[in-house]
């Protein structure tokens, strides 16, 4: 289980003629499960300050990646991107980092070699046991019917698509802490603060 805060950004791009980029966030370890950040407008130094919990199947061989888009109320425009690989992290150690945000993670082929800001972000990375490695699988699995079930509803767009926090469906993180007990909660203190209350959404 991987603990994210995405903290703040400093220096956006902006892509307003008139005013300034409504940033947000999105993270991911899989494509299949994303989260979103509020939006907050008219800021290229905001603030979110807000919690996450995504899982990983091998800290050796995966990465995070997190994309910073302008809102727009046409197509939202990628701000930046970052990517962290989990190999970098110790089990039950806090790290905090400031990814410096690329045009693209292509960096050979990308030709905007201009600075587009920093994300930072707080950073724990606890590992499962059997049991809470099966639960969390469960999880996932109810998570994915679920979102299937919605989008033959037409109630949701794409199951691609990240889907905004906090709360809602595909809620995830309450109903998979009850079930593994105590490691998410020493992640919060690692944080500084409990997750417990906090609410956040998963797409599939």
């Amino acid at each position: 289980m991987l603990t994210v805060s995405v903290v703040r950004a400093n220096d956006l791009k902006n892509l307003e003629v008139i005013g300034k980029s409504d940033p947000y966030v999105v993270v991911h370890i899989r494509p299949r499960f994303k989260y979103k950040t509020k939006v907050i407008c008219n800021n290229l130094n905001p603030v979110w300050n807000q919690t996450f919990e995504l899982i990983a199947e091998d800290r050796e061989t995966q990465s995070l990646t997190v994309e910073v888009f302008e809102k727009d109320l046409g197509q939202d425009a990628r701000l930046g991107v970052a990517k962290l690989r989990l190999s970098e992290l110790e089990p039950e150690k806090l790290k905090e980092v400031n990814l410096r945000l690329l045009a693209s993670l292509d960096t050979l082929r990308v030709k905007d070699k201009k600075n587009r800001g920093t994300c930072t972000l707080k950073l724990v990375y606890n590992l499962f046991n059997k049991e809470e490695q099966e639960k969390a699988l469960q999880e996932e699995k109810r998570i994915l019917e679920s979102r299937k079930e919605l989008k033959e509803a037409r109630v949701i767009d794409s199951t691609t698509a990240a889907v905004d926090a906090p709360g809602g469906t595909g809620s995830f993180s309450g109903r998979f802490r009850r079930s593994v007990g105590s490691g998410l909660s020493k992640a919060g203190k690692f944080m500084g603060r409990t997750l417990t209350g906090q609410s956040s959404r998963r797409s599939d």
